[in-house]
């Protein structure tokens, strides 16, 4: 597991944006009822700069939507962060 330290530094973008890790994480944590009510779920596994990586699982694996699933994380994000960031599956 990364330090506090090294958290926040991940999380510092090349034009020197923060991404509060915390934010991001809760507002992943409210979008998973919804993907969890069709079989799936997501959880945040780092940020990168402006990148946020999430994980899918369950039907998400095998969906055909698992895109627009991802680009709805996205919107979500820079709705609630005011910044945009780029949401990357991943592994």
């Amino acid at each position: 597991m990364a330090s506090d330290s090294e958290t926040i530094l991940d999380n510092i973008s090349s034009d020197n944006t923060v991404v509060p890790y915390d934010l991001v994480a809760a507002t992943v944590e409210t979008l998973r009822p919804a993907v969890q009510q069709d079989g799936g779920d997501l959880e945040l596994i780092k940020i990168e700069g402006l990148r946020v990586f999430i994980k899918l699982s369950g039907a998400c694996t095998t969906c055909t939507l698992a895109g627009q699933t991802l680009g709805g994380v996205r919107r979500k994000l820079v709705e609630v962060l005011g910044i945009p960031v780029r949401v990357v599956p991943a592994n």
